[in-house]
Protein backbone atom coordinates (compact mmCIF):
# COMPACT_ATOMS: atom_id res chain seq x y z
CA UNK A 1 0.00 0.00 0.00
CA UNK A 2 1.32 3.40 -1.26
CA UNK A 3 1.26 6.93 0.44
CA UNK A 4 0.84 9.57 -1.76
CA UNK A 5 3.02 12.42 -0.94
CA UNK A 6 2.26 15.86 -0.84
CA UNK A 7 4.98 16.15 -3.71
CA UNK A 8 3.23 13.85 -6.04
CA UNK A 9 0.18 15.75 -5.14
CA UNK A 10 1.54 18.97 -6.26
CA UNK A 11 2.95 17.52 -9.49
CA UNK A 12 -0.37 16.99 -10.25
CA UNK A 13 0.06 21.09 -11.37
CA UNK A 14 2.81 20.32 -13.64
CA UNK A 15 2.76 17.04 -14.65
CA UNK A 16 -0.98 16.18 -15.17
CA UNK A 17 -0.05 14.96 -18.61
CA UNK A 18 0.64 11.23 -16.92
CA UNK A 19 -2.84 11.02 -16.22
CA UNK A 20 -4.09 12.75 -19.16
CA UNK A 21 -2.12 10.44 -21.92
CA UNK A 22 -3.51 7.24 -21.37
CA UNK A 23 -6.75 8.82 -20.92
CA UNK A 24 -6.62 10.17 -24.81
CA UNK A 25 -4.97 7.12 -25.97
CA UNK A 26 -8.11 5.26 -24.44
CA UNK A 27 -10.56 7.98 -25.86
CA UNK A 28 -8.98 7.78 -29.56
CA UNK A 29 -9.21 4.01 -29.31
CA UNK A 30 -12.49 4.01 -28.90
CA UNK A 31 -13.10 6.28 -31.58
CA UNK A 32 -11.66 4.58 -34.14
CA UNK A 33 -13.03 0.95 -32.63
CA UNK A 34 -16.67 2.42 -32.72
CA UNK A 35 -16.76 5.24 -35.17
CA UNK A 36 -17.54 3.56 -38.38
CA UNK A 37 -21.07 1.70 -36.51
CA UNK A 38 -22.18 4.93 -34.93
CA UNK A 39 -22.28 7.00 -37.87
CA UNK A 40 -23.84 3.99 -39.28
CA UNK A 41 -26.89 4.83 -36.14
CA UNK A 42 -26.36 8.45 -36.86
CA UNK A 43 -24.86 8.79 -33.64
CA UNK A 44 -22.37 10.86 -32.14
CA UNK A 45 -19.53 12.58 -33.58
CA UNK A 46 -15.55 11.90 -32.57
CA UNK A 47 -12.06 12.66 -33.47
CA UNK A 48 -12.31 11.23 -36.56
CA UNK A 49 -15.12 13.42 -37.80
CA UNK A 50 -14.16 16.07 -36.44
CA UNK A 51 -10.62 15.79 -37.82
CA UNK A 52 -12.46 15.06 -41.50
CA UNK A 53 -14.62 18.27 -41.03
CA UNK A 54 -11.67 20.34 -39.96
CA UNK A 55 -9.19 18.84 -42.64
CA UNK A 56 -11.92 17.77 -45.47
CA UNK A 57 -9.70 14.69 -46.00
CA UNK A 58 -11.16 11.34 -46.21
CA UNK A 59 -11.67 9.23 -43.45
CA UNK A 60 -8.95 6.78 -43.89
CA UNK A 61 -6.38 9.65 -44.14
CA UNK A 62 -8.56 10.69 -40.78
CA UNK A 63 -7.88 7.18 -39.10
CA UNK A 64 -4.05 7.44 -39.92
CA UNK A 65 -4.11 10.49 -38.23
CA UNK A 66 -5.65 9.37 -35.01
CA UNK A 67 -3.22 6.41 -35.56
CA UNK A 68 -0.43 8.74 -35.58
CA UNK A 69 -1.81 10.90 -32.75
CA UNK A 70 -2.06 7.85 -30.35
CA UNK A 71 1.33 6.66 -31.41
CA UNK A 72 2.86 10.08 -30.91
CA UNK A 73 0.99 9.82 -26.94
CA UNK A 74 2.42 6.42 -27.12
CA UNK A 75 5.91 7.41 -27.11
CA UNK A 76 5.06 10.18 -24.87
CA UNK A 77 3.88 7.88 -21.93
CA UNK A 78 6.80 5.61 -22.52
CA UNK A 79 9.68 8.30 -22.28
CA UNK A 80 7.68 9.14 -18.89
CA UNK A 81 8.09 5.67 -17.75
CA UNK A 82 11.99 5.26 -18.40
CA UNK A 83 12.92 9.13 -17.79
CA UNK A 84 11.33 9.17 -14.57
CA UNK A 85 8.51 11.16 -13.07
CA UNK A 86 7.69 12.41 -9.55
CA UNK A 87 4.92 9.92 -9.64
CA UNK A 88 5.73 6.16 -8.17
CA UNK A 89 6.52 3.71 -11.10
CA UNK A 90 3.40 1.61 -10.25
CA UNK A 91 1.21 4.68 -10.76
CA UNK A 92 2.70 4.58 -14.38
CA UNK A 93 2.25 1.33 -15.02
CA UNK A 94 -1.27 1.38 -14.46
CA UNK A 95 -1.30 4.67 -16.47
CA UNK A 96 0.46 2.41 -19.21
CA UNK A 97 -2.19 -0.41 -18.77
CA UNK A 98 -4.83 1.27 -19.27
CA UNK A 99 -4.11 2.94 -22.38
CA UNK A 100 -2.67 -1.10 -23.41
CA UNK A 101 -6.48 -2.30 -22.42
CA UNK A 102 -8.51 0.23 -24.28
CA UNK A 103 -6.52 -0.86 -27.45
CA UNK A 104 -7.33 -4.42 -26.47
CA UNK A 105 -10.87 -3.96 -26.13
CA UNK A 106 -11.11 -1.43 -29.72
CA UNK A 107 -8.91 -2.94 -32.18
CA UNK A 108 -11.57 -4.85 -33.77
CA UNK A 109 -14.62 -2.70 -32.19
CA UNK A 110 -15.92 -2.44 -28.46
CA UNK A 111 -18.38 -5.38 -29.00
CA UNK A 112 -21.37 -3.39 -27.43
CA UNK A 113 -22.60 -0.49 -29.97
CA UNK A 114 -21.97 -3.64 -32.63
CA UNK A 115 -22.06 -7.06 -30.77
CA UNK A 116 -19.94 -10.15 -32.50
CA UNK A 117 -18.89 -13.54 -31.70
CA UNK A 118 -14.95 -11.94 -31.90
CA UNK A 119 -14.60 -10.12 -28.69
CA UNK A 120 -17.02 -12.88 -26.80
CA UNK A 121 -14.48 -15.32 -28.10
CA UNK A 122 -11.43 -13.01 -27.13
CA UNK A 123 -12.68 -12.64 -23.61
CA UNK A 124 -14.00 -16.40 -22.87
CA UNK A 125 -10.31 -17.58 -24.49
CA UNK A 126 -9.07 -15.06 -22.03
CA UNK A 127 -10.97 -16.00 -18.12
CA UNK A 128 -12.67 -18.64 -19.28
CA UNK A 129 -10.14 -21.20 -20.91
CA UNK A 130 -6.71 -19.54 -20.31
CA UNK A 131 -3.99 -21.30 -21.71
CA UNK A 132 -2.74 -24.02 -19.20
CA UNK A 133 0.82 -24.17 -18.38
CA UNK A 134 2.85 -27.33 -17.53
CA UNK A 135 4.55 -27.77 -14.87
CA UNK A 136 6.98 -29.98 -15.60
CA UNK A 137 10.29 -28.69 -16.21
CA UNK A 138 12.07 -30.47 -19.18
CA UNK A 139 15.74 -30.74 -18.92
Amino acid sequence: RGNITIEALHSLEHHHDVIRWPSIIFRLCNDLGTAKDELERGESVNSITCYMNETGCSEAMARQHISDLIEDYWKKLNKCYVDGSPFLKHYIETAINMARISQCIYQHGDAHGSPDNLFKNQARLLIVEPISINEKVIS
